[in-house]
């Protein structure tokens, strides 16, 4: 089992299922991520893309995080995440969706979910604030997801998104987003962005 390295529910242990797929990121990575992400975690949206056992995503919730967004492919890693947001009892924080990212029926269904944690939003307040990705190494998944959130309209001013890769894997330059970290820890390599986009004019006022 692994814990929440930070927050309120820190030292809380969550269940991991044996497979070698599932890759929880080491907690002294772990810790330097959210070190960075803290001021803009409070009351943020989620989004927490190859969430495996839901760790990154918990430990935002944990950190101040208004409510996150699971999304994993594999039929046991969301089974997983269900026992661990039961474990934290913040079931109405979270919404847990199990698709493939290749495929845009996925998309759709993030775009479209409708959260326990809010009662028809305004279309502004339904993107994301921050964006974790933890997808396997060396399968090229990073650069295929950023222009997919290039390509969405997901991302909110502002938005920050961290990704998780093999070492030697380059950071994806990105004309619109600010680079705010890119290094390497021992076999692990942290990219952190933030989107500069402005809010769109038809944003303000829109009712659900």
């Amino acid at each position: 089992m692994i814990h929440i390295s930070g927050g309120v529910w820190r030292g809380r242990r969550l269940a991991v299922p044996n497979e070698p797929w599932i890759r929880p990121t080491m907690g002294k990575i772990r810790l330097a991520l959210f070190t960075l992400l803290q001021p803009y975690l409070a009351e943020s949206r989620v989004l927490d893309l190859f969430s495996g056992c839901g760790l990154l995503g918990l430990e935002a919730l944990s950190r101040g995080a208004r409510e996150v967004f699971f999304v994993d492919q594999q039929q046991k890693a969301v089974q997983s995440i269900a026992k661990n947001v039961t474990l934290c009892g913040v079931r109405q924080q979270c919404t847990l969706i199990q698709g493939d990212l290749l495929q845009e029926r996925t998309w759709n269904r993030i775009a479209l979910e409708e959260s326990p944690a809010s009662l028809c939003p305004p279309l502004h307040q339904k993107r994301f604030d921050l964006v974790l990705m933890d997808p396997p190494y060396r399968q090229g998944w990073i650069p295929l997801m950023v222009q997919r959130l290039r390509q969405s309209d997901l991302l909110a001013p502002g938005a920050i998104v961290a990704a998780e890769q093999e070492a030697l894997a380059e950071a994806v330059a990105v004309e619109e987003w600010l680079l705010l970290q890119n290094r390497r820890y021992g076999d692990t390599r942290i990219t952190v962005w933030q989107h500069t986009a402005v809010a769109k004019q038809s944003d303000k006022g829109v009712a659900c």
